[in-house]
C-alpha cells in the first residue's frame, strides 16, 4: 500500500489500464468458455432427452406387443370356451392342454417374454416359461397386495417387480417386470382370471444398451418414484435416488462429484406411472472448446491499451506533471496558476478548483484569525466576569460581617465556596472540563448567593449520571444561572427556583438547560438577546457570550434558545455535540 502511495499518476494509469485489460481479458475468457459451456449444456440436455424419448418408445413398443398379443389370444374362442370350462370346475387333461398351449403361444410371440402365468376363479394357477422361473404356489392371488389394484384397473395392465413376490429367477439374481391384468369372459365381460406376463430384465437392459450404450450411461425406470429396474449395480441408485428425486421435469443437472462429473436427467414416461432417468458421465459428451474469439479479443484489448497510452500520455499526464511541479516548489501558500479561459477540458477545471481552493483558504484563514479574536475575549470578558470586584468585595464584606457577628460555620461555608469558586473557574488551563467540575463551580456560586441572600433561591439538579465525566465545554452553566438569578429571580417578590437539566439527545446531541421561575423576557428581548443587540448590556451579556463561544467551538449553529413568558418564568437551552471523551479520574 504505502508502495501504491509513492506511484506517479502516469505510473497509476499505466497499472490500471494494464489491470483493465487484464480484467477484460479474463471476463472475455470467461465468457467464451461460459457460453461454451452452457452450449454443451444445451446439448447434452438434447442428447439425453432424444435418448430418453427413444428408449420411452421402445418400451412402449414392447408393452404394447405384449398387448396385442395376449388380446389376440385371450379373445380367441377357443381360449375363451377352455376359460368357461375351467371356471366351472370341469379342469380336465384336455382343458389344462388347451390353456397351456395358449399360454405358451402367447410366450413364442415375442422372446421378451420369459415366464406366463394364469391364476383362475377358482385358485388354480397355470405357468409356461422360458427359463428358471419360480412360481410360488403357496401365494393365493387373492393375498398378493397388487390384486385390489389389478381389479381397480378393470382389464388394465398394471406394472410390478417380480410379481410383487411371487415369481423369482431360481439361481439368477435379476429383476423381473411383471404385467399384470385381468381376463374377462367376452359376452357379458366378466372375470374368468388374472394374467401375469413376465419380462426379463435382461430384455430391458438391450433397450437401455442399444439406444444409449455408446455413453456409459446408467438408466433408470420409476414407478411412482419406486425403482422398478436400474443399474446392476444396486448400491448406484443409493448415491443417484436423491438427485434424480429433485430433478424437474426434463432438467439437465450437472453433479461434480470427485473427478468425473456425472449429467442426469428424466422425463415422464408415455407409460402410466413411469418416470425414466439416465445418469452419464460428463466426459461421454466432450466437445472442443474454440478460444480464438478470446484470443482475437485479448490482441484488440493490448492494441486499444497502447493507444489509450499515448493519448492520455500527451493530454493528461504531462499537464499534471507541469501542475506538480508548480505545487511542490511553491513556500506557504502558493500563487494561483495561469488558467486559459478558452479551455474547458477536466485539467483546466481542476486549474480552476485548485485557484478557488487557494482562495477559500486564504478566506478560511482570515475568518479563523477573526473567530480565534472572538473567542480570546469571549473567554477574557468570562474571566473578568469571574474576577468582577463587586462580587468579590460584596463577598468579602458577606463573609467580614458574618465573622464579626460570631457565624462561624457560615463564614467557612461562603469561604471554602469562594474558594472552590475561583479555583475551578480559572485555575484549569484547558478549555474542557468535566461536566461534574461545570456542575461543582454552579454549586459554589448559588452557596454563595444563598448565604448573601438568606436562601431566596432554591435549586435542584437533573443530571443524567452517565454524563457526569464527559467533558464539555468550560464556563457554560455558571453564566447562565447568573443571568437568571441576577435579572429572573431577583427582580420578583417571594422565593426563587431554579432548575438544571442536563441530558442525552437523539445519542448525539448533550442538552443544557436553566429554567427559572422569575419575571421573564419579552419575546423581542429574547429576539434581540439571541441577534446579539444585549451583548453590550448586562443582561444579555451571558447569554450571548454562551452562544458564541459554542457555536464557534463546536461548530454549530443556533446552538442556544430561549423560552420564556413574563412574570411566569424564563428557560435558556443549549445544545451542542456530544463527545465521548471521559476525564480520568486517576489522571
Amino acid at each position: 500500500m504505502k508502495g501504491l502511495k509513492k506511484m506517479k499518476i502516469k505510473t497509476k494509469i499505466w497499472g490500471l489500464f494494464l489491470a483493465c485489460i487484464l480484467l477484460s481479458s479474463v471476463i472475455s475468457i470467461v465468457t467464451v468458455v461460459y457460453s461454451n459451456q452452457k452450449s454443451n449444456l444445451k446439448h447434452i440436455g438434447e442428447m439425453t432427452t432424444q435418448t430418453l424419448h427413444a428408449i420411452d418408445s421402445n418400451l412402449e413398443l414392447m408393452i404394447d406387443h405384449v398387448n396385442q398379443d395376449t388380446y389376440a389370444v385371450f379373445w380367441s374362442k377357443m381360449f375363451q370356451d377352455t376359460l368357461e370350462e375351467v371356471s366351472k370346475g370341469n379342469l380336465t387333461v384336455k382343458t389344462r392342454t388347451e390353456l397351456q398351449d395358449c399360454l405358451t403361444n402367447i410366450m413364442l410371440a415375442g422372446d421378451y417374454i420369459s415366464s406366463i402365468v394364469f391364476y383362475d376363479n377358482i385358485g388354480n394357477s397355470f405357468m409356461c416359461n422360458r427359463e428358471e422361473v419360480v412360481l410360488k404356489k403357496e401365494i393365493a392371488v387373492e393375498d398378493a397386495y397388487w390384486y385390489e389394484k389389478a381389479i381397480k384397473k378393470d382389464g388394465d395392465w398394471i406394472f410390478e417387480t417380480d410379481g410383487g413376490g411371487i415369481v423369482s429367477y431360481k439361481s439368477k439374481n435379476r429383476n423381473i417386470l411383471s404385467m399384470i391384468r385381468v381376463i374377462k369372459k367376452k359376452t357379458d365381460y366378466s372375470k374368468l382370471g388374472i394374467l401375469m406376463v413376465n419380462i426379463d430384465e435382461k430384455t430391458i437392459r438391450e433397450i437401455f444398451d442399444s439406444v444409449g450404450g455408446n455413453l456409459n450411461s446408467n438408466f433408470y425406470v420409476l414407478m411412482n418414484d419406486t425403482l422398478i429396474f436400474g443399474p446392476e449395480e444396486k448400491e448406484n441408485y443409493d448415491v443417484s435416488k436423491n438427485i434424480i428425486g429433485s430433478l424437474k421435469e426434463n432438467e439437465t443437472k450437472i453433479v461434480r462429484n470427485g473427478k468425473n462429473p456425472m449429467v442426469y436427467k428424466k422425463i415422464t414416461s408415455m407409460i402410466d406411472g413411469w418416470t425414466i432417468a439416465i445418469e452419464t458421465p460428463l466426459s461421454s459428451f466432450s466437445r472442443s472448446i474454440s478460444y480464438s474469439d478470446t484470443i482475437i479479443v485479448l490482441l484488440v484489448n493490448i492494441g486499444m491499451l497502447i493507444l489509450c497510452w499515448l493519448f492520455i500520455s500527451r493530454t493528461v499526464s504531462r499537464p499534471i506533471q507541469k501542475m506538480e511541479e508548480q505545487m511542490m516548489y511553491s513556500k506557504a501558500i502558493p500563487e494561483n496558476m495561469e488558467v486559459d479561459e478558452e479551455c474547458e477540458d477536466e485539467i483546466t477545471n481542476l486549474k480552476r478548483t485548485y485557484n478557488n481552493l487557494l482562495n477559500s483558504i486564504r478566506e478560511l484563514l482570515e475568518r479563523t484569525k477573526e473567530e480565534e479574536k472572538i473567542i480570546r475575549k469571549n473567554e477574557l470578558d468570562l474571566i473578568l466576569e469571574q474576577i468582577n470586584p463587586h462580587f468579590l468585595y460584596n463577598t468579602l464584606d458577606v463573609i467580614s460581617g458574618l465573622t464579626l457577628i460570631g457565624d462561624q460555620d457560615k463564614s467557612f461555608q461562603m469561604t471554602q465556596a469562594l474558594g472552590r469558586f475561583y479555583r475551578n473557574s480559572l485555575n484549569r488551563g484547558s478549555q474542557m472540563i468535566p461536566v461534574r467540575e461545570e456542575l461543582d463551580i454552579v454549586k459554589s456560586y448559588m452557596t454563595i448567593i444563598n448565604i448573601r441572600y438568606e436562601n431566596e433561591i432554591s435549586i435542584r439538579y437533573q443530571v443524567d449520571e452517565k454524563l457526569m465525566d464527559t467533558l464539555m465545554l468550560k464556563l457554560i452553566l455558571q453564566p447562565l444561572v447568573e443571568n437568571a438569578v441576577h435579572h429572573g429571580l431577583r427582580q420578583k417578590e417571594g422565593k426563587g427556583e431554579l432548575q438544571i437539566t442536563m441530558r442525552m439527545v437523539d445519542n448525539r446531541m448533550m442538552e443544557v438547560s436553566i429554567k427559572d421561575n422569575g419575571v421573564g423576557i419579552s419575546e423581542e428581548k429574547v429576539r434581540l438577546i439571541l441577534e446579539g443587540e444585549y451583548k453590550n448590556s448586562k443582561s444579555g451579556f451571558g447569554i450571548y457570550s454562551v452562544k458564541q463561544r459554542v457555536e464557534l467551538f463546536y461548530g454549530v449553529e443556533d446552538a442556544v434558545s430561549i423560552s420564556s413568558q413574563p412574570g411566569r418564568g424564563t428557560e435558556v437551552s443549549v445544545r451542542f455535540p456530544y463527545k465521548e471523551e471521559y476525564y480520568n479520574v486517576n489522571g
